[in-house]
């Protein structure tokens, strides 16, 4: 055992050698907790403490999965026989499928992907009479995912629900359900619910489940719902052997499901636990450490350590603000241009919170010719929403573009389908014409309703280039988002619909700055095809750019913390809620120790959002890292701006774009006409909260008495004048 134990430090070796009882190893950033897990796996089967068909470990993704399983192998010279290592999802349909008839389900029971899964969620929420453009099956399947996995089903949602909203969700649970039991499928929601029912309902599975996990392991603690709590309950049984690894201040998948609790609450859920502390972190140098662990000390949720390195010295970790997101992009570009003479390319990354904040570097890196690569998703330009919109511009530009027409005729659906498409292709062949043109001269052969739908289409067009000489460009495109339905395809308060909206919103700033350039609409069209044209996939040597929800479990020699912005980091959707808050600072802290060397901080004195430029505030993260842990290498000093955060800058989130035109400088400005001297009781600057927007800022005060009106920018609903007693608005 000896070789075993001589690479371990001694925390490390403490948890390896722990006995049987619950042990909880609280594994902080690069503290080597995959090499606790294996070592102690071997140690296990070293002192003949356990057979290799006794132990199974899971984890949450299948590459995680794999790195564990072959680091055993080598550590104990051959393959786990009998043994499981693998995520959460294949552990529980091995038991499915080792007992199908005992969980209700088909012998060759089928899995629904995702594509299954919104195909069939939309064809029984079309059954049922909804308007799939306002219930889209994402979300649907989203909320029905998230009570799912926090142990709950239909009835359950409907007994609870307080709003039309819910009451809907739990009629098409059922009717999903229903489909997928006569079609024979489950979900990988399902897998985890059934396997639970199956060990808490047969004795004699659960016996089994038992004996194959008479040592259960489980990798990143911090992240497991209330169902996979409950599923490692109950196949533990009585016998206490688990041997949780996580870490509290890297938990950032709140809206996933993941229960903070389960962690922070671990000895009330095992009695008798133990818990070892891996402090020594063998990943970042001494100032990365020191900044990160500055801000996650701010949390409150959280069991409390703080990692040290011994090895010494260590670049200054960077502040950068420059005057907007292309200084701040070019900054980031130069500084790694001047790190390749030392890293390849494929040890630096820029983390970002939000996928539409990769636009700037994206457009500075293909500029330079840099490689890159968008990490966890498609890069900004290639994204379907951003298509879309793109599409439409061009139609607008050239009513000829029989691409871009073929794109977005049916999109959001209006009843113009393949059937439909097929013959206004044979009609255009007919008479000789473009297929936008022909579709103009509709068909008889075509229903009503298509046809009614292609003129509707072709209005929204001609109106479109009317207002083009009307409006400047980022109010055509708004509009154009308004009006086509764009935007509203992606209303609701889900992470991807946020994405997705805030990627048009870019879009929209994307015009707003090439028209400040002195570009027309068509010149940019034409820079954006041939930004598509060269843009091609980097391979593995190219810098990386992704959200830091997609940086979790990476590491890079050198990283661009970008954005470190109210309203971007922390988020606005959280930066009011306490909760959300800490997970916002979680997610910070994730993205500072993603860095092995070299830690940059940077943000925008203003960005273009929604489509208007926009001064920013610096984050309080910033504030609560300590000017004195930072080299501040802006052009300006950021100090005087970061003092408060808010010298020279608006208390107030910046307006949301939702596509209807900004008032023009030469137009008379909202004005506030009352104020707390009024009698009314509200004046600029009150927090608010409403049922369905959530909490927001009054801007102003119109109106006296009953024709009071209150414009309140909503963190969640963007700009909107409301009656308070209507809207039964309250003050936080």
């Amino acid at each position: 055992m000896n070789p075993l134990l001589d690479s371990l430090n001694p925390a490390q070796r403490e948890a390896v050698l722990h006995g049987e009882e619950p042990l909880l190893v609280l594994a902080g950033a690069g503290s080597g907790k995959t090499r606790v897990l294996t070592h102690r796996i071997a140690r296990l089967l070293a002192d003949d403490l356990a057979a290799p068909h006794e132990i199974t470990a899971v984890t949450f993704t299948n590459k995680a999965a794999r790195e564990m399983s072959e680091r055993v192998e080598r550590l104990v010279g051959a393959p786990l026989a009998g043994g499981f290592v693998g995520t959460f999802h294949r552990w529980a349909l091995d038991l499915l499928r080792r007992w199908p008839r005992e969980a209700g389900l088909a012998a060759r029971f089928g899995i629904l992907d995702r594509d299954d899964q919104r195909a069939l969620v939309t064809r029984v929420a079309k059954e049922l009479g909804l308007d799939v453009r306002e219930w889209p099956a994402r979300v649907l399947l989203g909320r029905i995912s998230s009570e799912t996995n926090r142990g709950r089903g239909p009835d359950t949602l409907e007994a609870r629900a307080h709003d039309p909203a819910a009451e809907t969700v739990a009629r098409v649970w059922r009717a999903y359900a229903d489909a997928k039991r006569d079609a024979g499928v489950v979900d990988f929601d399902d897998m985890l619910r059934l396997a639970l029912d199956l060990v808490r309902d047969d004795d004699r599975v659960r016996a089994a489940s038992s004996r194959r996990a008479r040592w259960l392991l489980v990798d990143e603690f911090q992240d497991t719902n209330l169902l996979q709590m409950a599923l490692l309950k109950r196949v533990l049984g009585a016998s206490g052997r688990i041997t949780a690894v996580g870490d509290e201040d890297q938990s950032i998948y709140r809206w996933r499901g993941a229960e903070l609790d389960n962690i922070l609450s671990f000895e009330r859920h095992f009695p008798g636990a133990r818990t070892v502390a891996l402090e020594r972190n063998y990943r970042s140098t001494a100032p990365i450490l020191d900044v990160s662990g500055r801000l996650i000390a701010r949390n409150t949720l959280r069991r409390g350590k703080r990692l040290y390195t011994e090895a010494e010295g260590g670049d200054p970790v960077r502040l950068y603000v420059g005057e907007d997101e292309r200084a701040e992009a070019r900054w980031v570009a130069d500084r790694f241009d001047m790190l390749r003479a030392d890293l390849p390319w494929g040890e630096m990354a820029v983390l970002v919170r939000t996928n539409a904040q990769t636009r700037a570097f994206e457009e500075e890196f293909t500029r330079r010719r840099t490689p890159h690569r968008v990490v966890g998703g498609l890069r900004f330009w290639q994204r379907a929403e951003v298509k879309d919109a793109l599409a439409y511009l061009r139609l607008v530009v050239n009513s000829d573009d029989v691409m871009a027409f073929e794109r977005v005729v049916n999109v959001p659906a209006r009843g113009i389908g393949a059937a439909t498409l097929d013959a206004l292709r044979r009609h255009a062949d007919a008479i000789g014409r473009p297929l936008p043109q022909a579709a103009r001269d509709v068909p008889d052969d075509l229903s009503k309703r298509a046809r009614i739908a292609l003129e509707e289409f072709h209005r929204l067009l001609d109106e479109a280039r009317g207002q083009r000489d009307e409006l400047d460009a980022a109010d055509h495109v708004g509009w154009l988002l308004e009006h086509s339905g764009l935007l509203a395809l992606y209303d609701g308060d889900d992470e991807e619909r946020t994405a997705r909206r805030e990627n048009l919103q870019q879009l929209a700033s994307a015009v707003a700055e090439a028209s400040e350039r002195g570009q027309g609409l068509e010149e940019f069209l034409d820079a954006v095809a041939l930004l598509e044209e060269t843009d091609e996939d980097a391979g593995q040597d190219a810098v990386s750019l992704m959200t830091l929800h997609a940086a979790k479990g990476l590491e890079f020699d050198a990283v661009a913390l970008a954005g470190l912005e109210d309203g971007l980091l922390p988020h606005a959707s959280s930066r009011d809620e306490p909760d959300g808050l800490e997970e916002e600072r979680r997610l910070a802290y994730v993205g500072m120790t993603r860095a092995r060397r070299w830690l940059a901080l940077t943000a925008a004195r203003s960005r273009f959002l929604f489509g208007q430029r926009t001064p920013t505030r610096l984050s309080r993260f910033l504030e609560e890292v300590g000017a004195e842990a930072l080299d501040d290498v802006s052009d300006a000093p950021a100090s005087g701006a970061w003092s408060g955060r808010t010298a020279g800058v608006p208390s107030v989130a910046p307006e949301r774009f939702t596509g209807a035109p900004r008032e023009r400088p030469d137009r008379r400005p909202i004005r506030s006409t009352v104020t707390d001297a009024d009698g009314t009781g509200w004046r600029p600057g009150d927090r608010v909260t409403h049922r369905r927007f959530g909490t927001g800022v009054v801007l102003a005060c119109q109106g006296r008495g009953p024709q009071l009106k209150l414009v309140v920018y909503f963190d969640r609903g963007g700009r909107k004048t409301l009656v308070p007693t209507i809207a039964k608005l309250e003050k936080v």
